[in-house]
């Protein structure tokens, strides 16, 4: 293979999409210098990062870790979502004093050195303010919202930490996203399978799931299919990542998300 021609590139493109479309999880995990070498590159440069950034948003893969953040022996998992994902740069189109991002809010760095020591800290000192800068008000979230779920035959109501919605309105149509808190120290991974019973219930296209030393949030696709990781970050990190998680679980990107994926399914029936 010719290193470093588009037109390859756009080959191994292909190929990854046959490779995700014959997975039963409609997705691959390959690592980045294995990668890199397919696509012709012996390194990884900024350049090269951001183009095949572009070529998979292009193409409808999500790419967890992001490329241009991860190490050449990270390993990347690719997935293709339908609807895809918009590409919004929705932080970009705020006045940086109302985004209240790192560039000005010094609550990321504050919060990269705190110390947690329970859950409800984690709900008040992480989850609230996080929110916040996350365009959601008091009236968008339910504090320990319960969901009707089965399990086996039987209906038993649970409560999830926190349900956000578009307002006041408690319907499931106006569901938007779930987050579990867990105390630190907490494993985030015996927790995510509690969160996608929510998302399923109440049809929210995200799930997070948080002890606040690691942030996990999932795109929830459907009952019979894998859900699809689309940020992963540590508190330290989190300042880095925060435009990241913006353009992905922010108020109004979620709503405009439900909104395509909505209309996607209505043209399927």
């Amino acid at each position: 293979m010719a290193r470093g021609k588009r037109r390859d590139v756009r080959e191994v493109i292909e190929d990854i999409i046959g490779a995700i479309e014959s997975s039963p999880k409609k997705m691959k995990r390959v690592l980045l210098k294995t990668l890199l070498k397919e696509c012709g590159f012996a390194a990884k440069t900024k350049e090269r990062a951001d183009m095949l950034m572009r070529m998979f948003q292009e193409a409808g893969i999500t790419v967890n870790p992001d490329i241009r953040e991860a190490g050449r022996e990270d390993w990347i998992v690719l997935t293709r979502i339908e609807p895809p994902i918009p590409q919004t740069d929705y932080a970009a189109q705020l006045p940086v004093q109302e985004l209240a991002g790192p560039e000005v809010d010094t609550w990321f760095d504050e919060l990269a050195v705190r110390t947690f020591e329970s859950e409800k800290e984690v709900e008040i000192r992480f989850i609230l303010p996080l929110l916040e800068r996350l365009g959601y008000t008091d009236e968008d979230r339910a504090d320990g919202f319960p969901v009707e779920i089965y399990e086996g035959v039987k209906k038993a109501t649970k409560e999830a930490d926190f349900v956000l919605f578009d307002g006041p309105n408690r319907s499931k149509e106006n569901a938007l996203l779930i987050i579990e808190a867990k105390g630190p120290g907490r494993k985030l991974a015996d927790y995510i399978g509690q969160a996608r019973t929510y998302a399923i219930w109440l049809g929210t296209p995200y799930y997070l799931v948080t002890n606040a030393d690691e942030l996990r949030v999932f795109l929830y696709r459907s009952p019979y299919e894998s859900d699809v990781e689309v940020f992963n970050s540590t508190r330290q990190n989190l300042k880095a990542g925060f435009r990241q998680l913006y353009n992905l679980i922010s108020k109004q990107a979620v709503i405009e998300y439900k909104r395509q994926r909505t209309g996607s399914r209505a043209l399927e029936t």
